[in-house]
């Protein structure tokens, strides 16, 4: 069942269920306030004329004198809707038989002295008020009046009270249907946002309240937000694995096509020993450059798959290894590599920081040539720990700077061909920060030089 309905029948049904119990109460209310009030009405009628009969009789006088005397009262009152009985010796004096019987009287009769009998009976669809008493040691007076007039009320009550409560069912239907399609529209606006969302509508938003709903519409909002940045997380992520995957067969086509070129010339018999020599040699250099490109790709693999080993490394140590990894390229290149340490140590895997720290180099160097400095400094700011790298070579262009990151991405792609770059070494060094939970922040000026940051999240 929809929360509306329910919410419609609950309105409804204790509604109508107070309106019900209360009218019940007020109509019974009143209609025993109208019987008591006739009931002390009768009474008081009931003494005042058994004292006149007294009065106008003596106490010696007859019977028949009696007889005649409450005759003339029942003739009297009779008119009024009153009827007056006597019971004397078995037999009743101005009996109405066509409203009443004699077995119907017959318990009015068993008075004593000082005792007064009240009874309610129904008779051809009317009801009477009975008061009977004695009038002498051997006589009943019996007195009856007509309140059918008070049932009357109550049954009107009654039917007005249904008629009001029909007319209330349908102004409460009414009410009731508006309000709970009302209360419940923040939750139709859910659902209509969620289906949106299930088709793929991602950038829907539920306008927020300030009622309790806002809070479910702040948290939906905030699914949304999250479902529609991780969708696009994902997407971004197949665009660069696509990217990535061209990329690969692009960088790949090159030196094969290469390769297969050379290889077709050797096995023509024009050729001489030079031409042999030189075609040979061009087929060994694209083969280092694929075997360099599939071991920096087994590297990234590596970065990214392996877990990693924090120990307790002599910075000193690591610096040792850059400088005597990248001695002879930086002599043959007339580079300077200096190295500035004011940590002891660093807690990293030694083996991907070495690999780190020689990407960067080598970015470095390509950047220059020949000649010039390349600086890492090992320090802390604040609670981070930093390892800092630059040189002052060419530089990044500003609108290459977002890409460098990227896979396979160069600045200067033919320089790096002939370099034998495959764009891959920063994209290794942002993977191997990573897995140290460290951020790489790289800046650039074109024709100054660059600088690149590993900033530790705390101290390791």
């Amino acid at each position: 069942m929809k929360l509306r309905l329910k919410i419609f029948l609950s309105i409804l049904i204790v509604s109508l269920t107070t309106l019900f119990v209360s009218n019940v109460i007020l109509i019974n209310k009143s209609h025993l306030a109208n019987i008591k009030r006739e009931q002390e009405r009768s009474i008081n009628e009931f003494e005042l004329i058994r004292s006149s009969i007294l009065n106008s009789v003596a106490l010696e006088s007859s019977t028949n004198t009696l007889k005649t005397i409450v005759s003339r009262y029942a003739e009297y009152y009779e008119q009024k809707g009153i009827y007056l009985f006597m019971y004397h010796n078995g037999t009743y004096i101005n009996n109405f038989p066509n409203l009443f019987q004699d077995k119907d009287l017959s318990n009015l009769t068993l008075v004593t002295d000082n005792q007064k009998m009240v009874q309610i009976m129904k008779k051809n669809s009317n009801y009477y008020f009975y008061v009977s008493g004695l009038i002498d040691e051997t006589s009943v007076l019996i007195y009856a009046r007509d309140i059918t007039e008070i049932y009357s009320a109550k049954y009107q009550s009654i039917q007005l009270s249904v008629i009001v409560a029909l007319s209330f069912i349908i102004l409460l239907s009414i009410f009731s249907y508006i309000y709970s399609k009302w209360i419940t529209k923040p939750i139709q606006v859910l659902h209509k946002g969620a289906v949106a969302i299930s088709l793929g509508d991602y950038g829907v938003r539920i306008k927020e309240s300030r009622d309790e709903f806002n809070v479910l519409a702040a948290a939906f909002n905030q699914m949304a937000q999250a479902v529609e940045n991780r969708t696009f997380e994902l997407e971004e992520k197949a665009r660069e694995r696509q990217q990535f995957i061209d990329d690969l067969s692009h960088e790949m086509n090159t030196p094969l096509t290469s390769i297969q070129g050379f290889a077709d010339f050797l096995l023509s018999a024009n050729a001489t020993d030079e031409q042999r020599y030189k075609s040979i040699e061009s087929i060994r250099s694209e083969a280092k450059r694929m075997k360099d490109m599939y071991t920096k790709l087994m590297t990234l693999t590596y970065a990214r798959e392996h877990n990693i080993e924090l120990h307790k490394v002599l910075v000193i140590d690591i610096l040792g290894d850059i400088k005597t990894t990248h001695e002879i390229t930086l002599k043959e290149l007339n580079i300077t590599l200096v190295t500035i340490s004011e940590l002891e140590f660093l807690t990293v895997d030694r083996t991907l920081i070495h690999m780190l720290l020689s990407n960067l180099v080598k970015n470095s160097i390509q950047a220059m040539q020949s000649e010039g400095t390349i600086t890492i400094h090992v320090y802390q700011s604040n609670d981070k720990q930093i390892i800092e790298v630059t040189d002052n070579g060419n530089g990044i262009p500003e609108d290459k700077q977002a890409d460098v990151l990227k896979p396979f991405f160069r600045v200067d792609k033919s320089r790096s061909r002939k370099t034998g770059g495959a764009g891959l070494g920063l994209t290794i060094c942002a993977n191997i920060a990573q897995l140290h939970h460290a951020e790489l922040v790289i800046t650039s000026k074109e024709g100054i030089g660059t600088t690149v940051k590993v900033i530790f999240q705390s101290n390791t």
